[in-house]
């Protein structure tokens, strides 16, 4: 790619982050549902940013890789967890799982922010995923389980089967929720789960089954005996229903 066009997407990418800083309610959030397996509620939802609708940053993963080019991550992830926690306060009945990214471990709230997290943390059921970077080197994971345990928050271990290093130090955590990926294939036979299935076991944790999109999914979710459940048979990201 020349340097100058190289220089343009960077500039491009820069504007995009100020504006949703300025504006970060275009940061979505999408909700997807979380029902229980075995009473088949709702139960809560699960929070993820976006960029503004139209743009390079639309998709997720997009946003994320813009935010850590330019340094923003730590900026962008505590204006979502705001807008996120924000919608769910006048529905404190149901659970609202977030995923704090690594680079925001360990750092203060921005003050802008710090009266309504502070009462999201009294006033709502807040769960913290840990995803397979949590557990990179370099990732202060120490400092974003003790502050998540601080808040009262739950503690979810995101399926982290294919990822060795990360399977390894994840009974450590002592998990709430283990999470199991059914999207993946080789579900069945793969040891990964497995050993997912006995940290669950040791930690006394609920297992919640994630890509729980037809029929079938649904039938392992409940042969590995999950109690929680995410996918599109049970409802697919976006706003919150009367938000």
């Amino acid at each position: 790619m020349p340097l100058s066009t190289e220089l343009h997407d960077t500039y491009r990418t820069r504007e995009l982050m100020e504006a949703l800083l300025a504006d970060p309610r275009q940061l979505g959030p999408d909700f997807q549902p979380i029902h229980s397996l075995t009473g088949g509620n709702l139960i809560g939802y699960k929070a993820t940013g976006r960029g503004a609708t139209g743009t390079e940053l639309a998709d997720t993963l997009a946003l994320l890789d813009g935010a850590r080019t330019l340094g923003f991550v730590e900026r962008i992830d505590w204006a979502f967890r705001a807008l996120a926690v924000e919608d769910m306060l006048p529905r404190p009945w149901l659970e609202l799982h977030l995923t704090p990214e690594p680079e925001t471990f360990g750092t203060p709230v921005a003050p802008r922010f710090a009266g309504l997290m502070a009462r999201a943390n009294r006033e709502l059921t807040i769960a913290a995923e840990f995803h397979a970077e949590a557990f990179a080197p370099g990732a202060r994971l120490d400092a974003g389980l003790a502050e998540a345990r601080e808040w009262g928050w739950k503690i979810v271990l995101a399926d982290v089967s294919d990822d060795a290093d990360a399977l390894a130090k994840a009974a450590s955590i002592d998990p709430d929720i283990v999470q199991i990926d059914l999207r993946r294939a080789g579900r069945d036979q793969d040891h990964g789960v497995q050993a997912l299935l006995d940290i669950a076991g040791a930690a006394q944790a609920q297992i919640m089954a994630l890509g729980v999109d037809v029929p079938s999914a649904l039938e392992r979710a409940q042969l590995m005996d999950a109690t929680l459940v995410r996918g599109n048979l049970f409802g697919h990201p976006g706003p919150l229903p009367g938000a």
